[in-house]
């Protein structure tokens, strides 16, 4: 079938007629557009689903990366954990048998608790302070700085601290723990913002030492530490369980102390007893003798004792003998042991010491007895309270601690025997001696 064509103007299509020629192309570019459209709307929504799966990728692996970093660090916490456990595991032991040992001295308890403690925490600081009331009358006491660990100098402020002065003060006064987190919690504070002692002193921990007793507890000290390397989520558990340990030390060390003054002092005087002297004396012997230096004893009894007994009663009777007691250690020369022998006998071995020394030195005590203001000392024989004493000394009076004192207390009774009041040597009998010299040694002012 063909088209119907009118004859017109050479030149001009006829109306009604299509030109493929100029169709074709626009039919084809159409067709392209459409294609390269639909290709672009595809690739669009392609796209945008790329963006959209990129981003929750994107999201996905930062909570992967969160979660690893958490992960981790909570690995290093539980090594770090884990370390500081099995450091305390290895060192506990020995402390805790150290701690518990009959003849701990005392001094050696800061050291300990640093050790654990260091163990524990690895802390750039350590600060021990101890209670210190003088006579046990003071209250509150005062704590005063131990010993510490990690300050190049010690501010004067940290050398002693009032109870309540501070944050180390105020953890004496409500002996509670207290870790950096509770400073800022001011009802743990009772609403009260707590300074630090001093700027140098970091406080992440503090702790008390508390001895707890049938009457009550007993503050022993607080414990600081700072500058933590090892933190961890049961740290004051570990803080309570050092400080307990320091607590218990104390309190055996104390009790074990007072135990020993019970056995080997004398009760009314607070001197050594017999007991306990004569064995402080063998060993200040053998020492003596091992480095050929010299000894010697003096032993004095009160002049009439029995007569102020009799008249002013026992009660002032011991009371005179613990006023004799404290002269007596006031007028002791450094290394001097003095003991109460007996009775109102006392006895004093005066180590590096030779015969002529230890006879001056027996006087001086001789002086201020006599010096000193008893009660009633005006109504004795003498008109004052007196002692009479010998002197013995090592090798020239005797090789050990029965001869000696024998030989002294032959001295002592000679000494009353010339009118009491005096101290006398003792002098062994020589041959051809008629003993006219003795007055040599005669350092008493009565004659009788």
């Amino acid at each position: 079938m063909g088209c119907t064509c009118r004859q017109g103007a050479p030149g001009r299509e006829r109306r009604g007629t299509v030109n493929t020629s100029t169709v074709l192309p626009l039919l084809s570019a159409a067709l392209l557009a459409g294609i390269a459209g639909g290709v672009a709307f595809r690739a669009h929504r392609r796209s945008g689903r790329l963006e959209e799966q990129d981003k929750t990728l994107r999201g996905e692996l930062a909570r992967i990366e969160a979660q690893l970093r958490e992960q981790t660090r909570y690995a290093l916490r539980l090594r770090t954990e884990q370390r500081g456990l099995t450091n305390v595991i290895r060192f506990l032991p020995n402390l805790v048998r150290e701690l518990n040992q009959s003849d701990l001295d005392p001094r050696r308890i800061p050291t300990l608790l640093f050790q654990l403690t260091e163990a524990i925490f690895e802390p750039e600081q350590m600060l021990l302070f101890e209670t210190r009331s003088p006579g046990e009358d003071l209250h509150p006491p005062e704590l005063y700085l131990r010993e510490q660990r990690g300050l190049p100098e010690v501010a004067p402020s940290l050398k002693r601290v009032r109870v309540g002065e501070g944050k180390i003060g105020w953890v004496a006064e409500s002996r509670v723990e207290m870790v950096t987190e509770d400073w800022l919690n001011l009802s743990r504070t009772e609403g009260r913002n707590l300074a630090d002692n001093h700027p140098s002193v970091k406080l992440d921990l503090l702790g008390p030492l508390i001895q707890h007793e049938e009457e009550g507890e007993r503050l022993l000290g607080v414990l600081c530490v700072g500058g933590l390397a090892t933190r961890s989520r049961d740290e004051k558990l570990m803080l309570q369980m050092v400080t307990n340990l320091g607590a218990i030390a104390y309190t055996n060390a104390r009790n074990l102390s007072r135990l020993k003054d019970q056995a080997n002092k004398d009760g009314l005087t607070r001197l050594l007893n017999k007991r306990f002297f004569m064995q402080r004396l063998g060993l200040l012997i053998n020492s003596a003798e091992r480095e050929a230096k010299a000894l010697s004893v003096f032993i004095f009894d009160i002049d009439h004792f029995k007569k102020y007994n009799d008249t002013q009663g026992h009660l002032a009777g011991d009371e005179v003998l613990r006023g004799v007691a404290r002269v007596l250690e006031q007028s002791l020369r450094p290394g001097d042991v003095p003991c109460r022998y007996g009775g109102e006998e006392f006895l004093v071995a005066m180590p590096d010491t030779d015969k002529a020394d230890a006879v001056r030195a027996a006087d001086r005590i001789r002086e201020a007895i006599a010096s000193h203001n008893f009660p009633h000392a005006a109504s004795q024989p003498l008109g004052r309270l007196t002692i009479s004493g010998g002197v013995a000394a090592l090798r020239t009076d005797g090789l050990d601690s029965t001869e000696l004192i024998r030989h002294a207390d032959q001295a002592l009774y000679q000494a009353k025997a010339a009118g009491r009041n005096r101290v006398l040597p003792y002098r062994g009998i020589d041959i051809g001696s008629d003993g006219k010299d003795a007055d040599l040694y005669d350092t008493g002012t009565v004659r009788p």
